[in-house]
């Protein structure tokens, strides 16, 4: 098999939503089309209304197995619920869902339990990891330890068993190498992109449109100071920042200043998740605590058009996320020449250079307020102009591509070695 030769390559991925690991899988299997090769995804749970563009343009095509088996019990043992969804995926897809696609090559990320199956198939398989599952668990009590025992040792030793293992950037391999001490073969760092179909909108944009014609503002006020903040309502993404470092950067800012500044909140709202419920409620609570009904704008699940618009039309993004595995969204804003302030955590040290293309604060919102407050006062454009440099530099299509060939060059040609 040459490494130059059509693939059928299949992706097992649980939940195609809207989220950072669905964009990234995307985008990877978007590259390999690029490279001519045939895309399938396999997945527990597929929703067309809930899903990004290429999926609702119907750009790849979607299996689905296991959407009956439930996510919970009584809102308890999700991760193991989990991981059986997936293992039946991947038991009913070998046994009688390949005779119509027959994949050369498994892509597989976030739960690693097909892995063993796949490798009992005798396929080659490649695992992104995005971050440890492990980790994502809260702490618990003893009970809490004894269910996860299991849990956990599984998710190490599947992983082990992949061909190639990738993940996301240097702090994520420095997490995993801390996790997985035992598995000893060698790591790879592939950075996430942009969506291709995301760049494609940015470039075929004529006119940027003031703020206000993107969204109600509340403001006809010339030279606004909008920030923006895109990431699903979910705890993990701490948004309160954002909130809470408004209500800092309002005791700072003169009335002049002060009316001339917003925050818009764009996030990732999926119906049926309690946790952006949940999430979005514990905001708007805030808002009103805080008294910034006027100042904050909430925007559910934006869909691809609108978040170009908004990146455009904004002032500079907020990124609130700490321990970020990477993050995608302070790349898109790079695109289009935005400022990016994170927080000084995970994956952002790598895309963000403080004081060059953005800031770096620490993770309080006294801190986040502060930078806030240089962007209304300085002029920040040629920070806008260094991250798009640094964009094209590091996080391009073009090395996204070359470092995907490469993978598939190696997983290839370790097959034939091992014939």
């Amino acid at each position: 098999m040459g490494s130059q030769k059509r693939l059928k390559i299949a992706f097992i991925h649980p939940d195609l939503g809207i989220g950072g690991a669905e964009r990234l899988v995307l985008d990877v299997a978007g590259a390999l089309k690029k490279q001519n090769h045939d895309i399938l995804f396999i997945t527990n749970h597929y929703d067309k209304n809930h899903a990004f563009e290429e999926l609702k343009n119907e750009e790849f095509p979607v299996v689905v197995y296991g959407d009956w088996i439930p996510r919970t019990i009584f809102g308890r043992c999700q991760a193991l619920l989990a991981y059986i969804r997936i293992v039946y995926l991947t038991i009913v897809y070998i046994l009688f869902g390949q005779s119509e696609f027959m994949p050369d090559l498994y892509f597989v990320d976030l739960i690693p339990t097909a892995i063993p199956f796949l490798k009992l198939a005798n396929k080659k398989v490649i695992y992104y990891c995005h971050h440890p599952d492990l980790l994502a668990s809260p702490p618990g009590g003893k009970l809490k330890k004894i269910y996860r025992k299991p849990i956990d040792w599984v998710e190490l030793k599947a992983t082990a068993l992949a061909d190639i293992i990738l993940v996301n950037s240097n702090y994520t391999a420095s997490i995993f190498r801390r996790t997985f001490p035992e598995i000893q073969k060698p790591i790879q760092i592939l950075y996430p992109t942009i969506a291709w179909s995301f760049k494609e909108s940015v470039q075929k944009l004529k006119t940027i449109k003031p703020i206000g014609e993107v969204v109600d503002i509340g403001s006809e006020k010339n030279n606004l100071t909008v920030f923006l903040s895109i990431n699903r309502f979910h705890p993990a993404k701490r948004l309160d920042f954002a909130v809470n470092a408004m209500d800092k950067l309002k005791s700072i800012s003169t009335k002049e200043e002060w009316d001339r500044i917003f925050c818009i909140i764009a996030g990732g709202y999926d119906p049926i998740n309690k946790t952006n419920a949940d999430t979005f409620e514990e905001l708007s609570k805030l808002v009103q605590e805080k008294n910034l009904e006027n100042k904050m704008i909430f925007l559910k699940s934006p869909s691809d058009s609108l978040k170009v618009d908004l990146l455009t039309s904004c002032t500079a993004l907020l990124y609130t996320p700490l321990k970020e595995h990477f993050g995608i969204v302070p790349l898109e804003a790079m695109l289009v020449s935005k400022p990016v302030i994170a927080m000084n955590s995970g994956g952002p040290r790598e895309t963000v250079d403080h004081g060059v293309t953005g800031y770096l604060c620490e993770p309080t919102a006294d801190s986040l307020a502060q930078f806030m407050y240089r962007i209304v006062t300085e002029d920040s454009k040629n920070m806008g102009v260094e991250g798009k440099k640094k964009l094209d530099q590091n996080f391009s299509h073009e090395s996204f591509g070359r470092s995907l060939k490469m993978v598939l060059k190696e997983i290839v040609d370790t097959h034939k070695k091992n014939k």
